[in-house]
């Protein structure tokens, strides 16, 4: 039967408001932004919605809290503290990098999924509780802006502390410099 594109819409986004689930991933954007676009293409996402992966890809998945890096929290002159962000994400790089080498994959086939591409995801935790330290109310323009600041911010030490292993023990496997960079997200 058809149905009511509209109607269907409505219905997604009640549930999401409800029930915080079932979200909305548009797969086609993901796979337009995806670094690795030139060796894999992404048909779904880990259990929990947190990662892209494509077949037998693994789900590494680390965080930062943001909610114990700020400095004086709840006192007026409460500054969230950009460098230690910065120091956490390095570390949370090495370290999941580090776990691929550990696991124990279930298959072969993941096995060197996770050799070739060494894919690892990292985010973030606290962002309210550390927004209410900072007196920011959230959804506010405010706090719309430091979370933006502080994406940026991860993203950019992580991008730079993998440049560095990969300064001291190889690109993976995959690596196509050129390819890599052309990715949309890179290039912003």
């Amino acid at each position: 039967r058809t149905v009511r594109a509209r109607e269907l819409w409505d219905k997604i986004i009640r549930a999401t408001y409800v029930h915080a689930e079932p979200g909305i991933i548009f797969i086609d954007r993901v796979n337009r932004l995806n670094n690795l676009s030139y060796c894999e293409h992404i048909h779904a996402c880990n259990p929990c919605g947190e990662q892209m992966l494509p077949d037998n890809g693994d789900c590494n998945l680390g965080h930062t809290n943001l909610a114990v890096m700020v400095d004086r929290p709840f006192e007026p002159d409460a500054q969230f503290n950009f460098a230690k962000l910065e120091r956490a994400a390095r570390i949370m790089v090495r370290l999941l990098d580090n776990v691929l080498d550990v696991t124990q994959w279930p298959t072969e086939e993941q096995a060197e999924e996770a050799r070739l591409k060494r894919r690892i995801g990292l985010g973030f935790t606290g962002l309210a509780s550390t927004l209410q330290q900072l007196g920011i109310p959230y959804g506010s323009e405010a706090a719309i802006k430091f979370a933006g600041r502080v994406a940026k911010t991860q993203a950019v030490a992580a991008y730079k502390e993998s440049c560095q292993l990969a300064k001291e023990r190889g690109a993976f496997p995959l690596f196509d410099a050129d390819k890599f960079c052309a990715a949309p997200f890179m290039q912003r």
